[in-house]
């Protein structure tokens, strides 16, 4: 059986621990945009919830006390929303640390392996 020279051995353990590098690099370009798009999120929440407090103000201000009920909702619903937002926003960090991990693990067994090879 043809048994690989050490070179080509070393070759193949570099590709693979390109490759996981590769991965870990879109692993941190897809978490900045998840990031991003998460804040964005929360941003256009803010925005439109504080909106329709303005018109809840101005309505209760002209003597419409029925939208002062629907102005506490309102900021019952900003804050289950912005809470949830937190939730995703750890379940998504804590994955991502999970993920990166494991690649950091699979790396360094790679860079063990690659060192344990022998010359030949």
């Amino acid at each position: 059986m043809n048994q690989l020279s050490y070179e080509q051995q070393q070759r193949m353990c570099n590709q693979e621990v390109l490759q996981i590098e590769n991965q870990q690099d879109e692993l941190v370009n897809e978490r900045r945009k998840i990031k991003s798009a998460i804040l964005e999120l929360e941003s256009d929440l803010q925005r439109g919830f504080q909106q329709v407090s303005v018109l809840n103000d101005e309505l209760v201000n002209q003597g419409n006390t029925k939208n002062l009920r629907r102005m506490q909702k309102n900021d019952e619903y900003l804050q289950v929303f912005q809470q949830s937002l937190r939730d995703s926003g750890e379940q998504f960090e804590s994955a991502y640390n999970k993920a990166i991990n494991r690649l950091d693990d699979e790396r360094e067994a790679l860079y063990k392996k690659r060192s344990e090879i022998p010359w030949d």
